[in-house]
């Protein structure tokens, strides 16, 4: 692998709507001083033949870019642990395959992580993408009329619920100075390496045992105890298509949860108690036992009447994994160097970041 500055990392699965796109806006970064990584993760589809067609389309890319082929769908975790071991750079960018960036945005963030010392991750203001691959040229979205988030930041609740601040909200200049958050969302993070092997556990990232989802929220809390701050950087801006977003409204979630495969669901569900278990100081947990325990009822009431499978297959994945996780909660204590105490600023308060949750 090719040592620059900043890696980009790009894992794919059936991505390939929204590929092509994505890729062209990383060709059109005006900081280009980065290594590109693409690991096609078993796609079924014809991801892999279009980003073999592009990068030897976009020769100048192509010489600092290569192209893996897993044999199956490994998951989201593994996938980029496996991009992270591959490369050797100061900084790791996450892309998600349903993203566009504007030309701005690597260098907005390279620069942010550059001046904050502490800084262990940044993200910049993610924008929804109102993804029609047919009909709407993507480099048009910069001059859409009206624009909504779709992040600006993670935001975690007393109830231990973690939002996406802003999401749904009308983008009229709010945000335009940076501010620290309680985590980056993981479609287009940008890590310091240092930071990202400080929280590491035998050579993992990224928790495997999560598969997919929820794993930039426990990076995040892990992150938050060892020390590392992250941030948002307005100035950059990038559009992602959340076609699998969390509907508003029991009727709209409902909706949005029907489609989707179980094992996503159960994996949804299993790991955001996984983060609990790894990341909750217990003194903490008991002060906000009341609000913790309504959320996960309500939640749990919610899935015994829509989705019974989801709950039995959760509770049996939860179980098998609840040892893992708690063995993993034991080893990754040296990594700490704040009390879990000192946490609690960050669900405590009516604003986090400066910003009402």
């Amino acid at each position: 692998m090719q040592r620059q500055p900043t890696s980009i990392h790009l894992v794919v699965y059936n991505g390939a709507p929204w590929l092509g796109w994505c890729l062209e806006s990383v060709a059109r970064q005006t900081y280009q001083d980065f290594f590109l990584l693409i690991i096609d993760n078993g796609s079924i589809d014809n991801s892999y033949t279009l980003a073999q067609e592009f990068l030897a389309n976009n020769p100048t890319l192509s010489a600092r870019a290569r192209l893996v082929r897993n044999k199956q769908n490994i998951g989201f975790a593994r996938g980029h642990n496996q991009a992270i071991a591959w490369t050797e750079s100061d900084y790791v960018l996450i892309l998600n395959q349903d993203v566009y960036l504007l030309p701005d945005y690597l260098k907005q963030l390279v620069k942010s992580l550059s001046n904050q010392e502490r800084a262990g991750a940044v993200s910049g203001k993610i924008l929804t993408w109102p993804f029609n691959g047919e009909t709407f040229h993507a480099s048009e979205l910069s001059k859409l009329p009206k624009n909504y988030f779709d992040s600006v930041g993670l935001a975690i609740k007393r109830s231990r619920r973690v939002v996406n601040m802003a999401q749904g909200e009308q983008d009229t200049g709010q945000y335009r100075q940076s501010f620290r958050v309680f985590g980056v969302p993981g479609t287009v993070p940008l890590y310091r390496r240092p930071a990202l092997q400080a929280v590491s556990l035998a050579g993992e990232i990224f928790d495997e045992d999560f598969v997919s989802y929820k794993e930039d929220v426990d990076l995040a809390w892990r992150l938050n105890l060892a020390g590392y701050e992250s941030w948002l950087e307005p100035k950059a801006v990038a559009y992602h298509d959340r076609s699998l977003a969390h509907g508003r409204g029991l009727r709209q979630e409902y909706k949005k949860r029907k489609g989707r495969p179980h094992d996503l669901k159960v994996y949804s569900w299993v790991n955001h108690l996984a983060v609990l278990i790894k990341n909750d100081g217990f003194i903490n947990f008991w002060r906000d036992f009341p609000w913790i325990v309504t959320h996960e009822l309500a939640k749990a009431c919610f899935l015994l009447v829509t989705d019974p499978i989801t709950i039995f297959k959760g509770k049996l994945r939860l179980l098998r994994l609840a040892p893992r996780f708690y063995k993993k909660r034991r080893a990754l204590k040296p990594t700490h160097k704040i009390k879990y105490r000192e946490l609690r600023h960050w669900w405590s308060q009516a604003k986090v970041g400066g910003r009402q949750v």
